[in-house]
């Protein structure tokens, strides 16, 4: 616990009428639940359960309200002091000032109550941390005028940073040198493998690579194009525009699980990527489909070379004209924004012994395993904490068929 005096004033500091409230509960989103004078819930950042805090309404939508708090009154016993003074202004670690333990607990609760929510059974879900120091691979700067930095929660408006200690050291330095000539607003996105090779990308038309590998400017590509990211299952490749896990601590884990939890002669992977998950489900499977919409993801993918999958150019709701294949398991990692109704509609037809699915948003997530009932059960669920200090949260599902 903190004392008062440090966090007293944290935010909005305008002359004007305030209320107060006790925040009761956390939501997805990275808001702390209050309640207003006439009982409808109001959605606070920056404050955790037990905190008394005045605040002001700045959007009020009927059922939905949202606020800035002005003052803490009382802080929480969840209340920690935060490790970076852009705590509280950066919109990045909007739960860097409550203890680990609570986080992991709050994680833990979107999980279920979105299981919940949908009527979806389940066994205990275990959980899983991270260090916060330095786990960030990858991270996308807003540059103004030669300052990195990012935007405040919720806002498009600019916070310098001058440390963010949740990324490697080395990319924020490489970050500098390329920002110093920016003029304007852009943005540079930089991704470092544990070699300390990288590659960043911006909108501004740059004429170096400086200290990267690579630079993409606008659609001019200096240097190298792609890294290669080593684990314990092989090699993975990335370039300008590929997806890539941001944990570089924990997110071998997501691995571990589809390798231990696959089996079978053949396996379909959906939203395959450049092939990081299929590295693991290729030495457990006799043959993969693997299947990417995006066709540079691909080509990266190809170059592990795994002689037992073949990779396919497609929308994931389009497996349903791909051919009848008999699967003896499904690896999904979709984006945010779920399985499309016909994935799961194939899914339910296709016969497949186990599904492995593999989640960034508890919603979505509860949502499809809810398409899938009355065909699959969960068996086993694991959570990792891919962005400690965030609000987002990693899900990993294993379903059975209902016999």
């Amino acid at each position: 616990m903190v004392s008062k005096q440090n966090w007293t004033k944290i935010s909005c500091k305008e002359n004007g009428l305030s209320q107060q409230t006790r925040i009761r509960d956390t939501a997805y989103g990275g808001y702390g639940v209050g309640t207003l004078e006439d009982g409808r819930v109001i959605f606070l950042p920056h404050t955790v359960e037990g905190d008394t805090v005045t605040f002001k309404i700045t959007e009020d939508k009927a059922k939905l309200v949202y606020g800035e708090v002005v003052e803490i009154i009382n802080p929480s016993e969840h209340r920690i002091e935060p490790y970076c003074k852009h705590i509280g202004e950066c919109g990045g670690c909007v739960f860097g000032h409550i203890n680990y333990e609570k986080q992991l607990e709050i994680k833990k609760g979107f999980v279920t109550t979105a299981l919940d929510r949908n009527k979806v059974e389940y066994p205990e879900a275990t959980i899983v941390g991270c260090d916060y120091k330095e786990f960030r691979n990858r991270a996308t700067f807003r540059v103004y005028n030669g300052t990195i930095g990012f935007y405040k929660f919720k806002s498009n408006t600019f916070v310098p940073i001058e440390e963010c200690p949740v990324l490697k050291s080395s990319m924020i330095e490489k970050a500098r040198e390329v920002a110093k000539d920016i003029k304007g607003k852009s943005y540079l996105y930089v991704t470092e493998n544990d070699k300390g090779e990288a590659l960043a990308r911006t909108e501004y038309l740059l004429s170096s690579k400086y200290s990267f590998d690579g630079l993409k400017s606008r659609e001019q590509s200096i240097g190298r194009k792609h890294l290669g990211y080593d684990t314990r299952y092989g090699t993975f490749w990335v370039g300008f525009h590929s997806f890539l896990q941001g944990n570089r601590h924990i997110s071998n884990l997501l691995q571990d699980f589809v390798f231990e939890n696959s089996e079978g002669r053949l396996g379909l992977e959906l939203y395959c990527g450049t092939g990081y998950l299929t590295l693991a489900m290729a030495r457990k499977c006799e043959k993969i489909d693997a299947i990417e919409s995006y066709a540079p993801s691909v080509r990266l993918a190809e170059r592990a070379k795994l002689k037992n999958v073949k990779w396919h150019i497609s929308l994931s709701e389009q497996i349903g004209t791909m051919g009848k294949r008999k699967v003896d398991m499904i690896v999904a990692d979709p984006p945010r924004t779920g399985l499309e109704k016909e994935v799961t509609n194939y899914i339910k037809d296709s016969g497949a012994q186990k599904i492995i699915y593999i989640s960034c948003d508890p919603n979505t997530l509860a949502r499809d395993i809810s398409r899938l009932s009355g065909k699959y059960a969960i068996e086993k669920i694991q959570i990792c904490d891919l962005f400690p200090g965030s609000y987002h949260v990693e899900t990993m599902v294993l379903l059975n068929k209902v016999k």
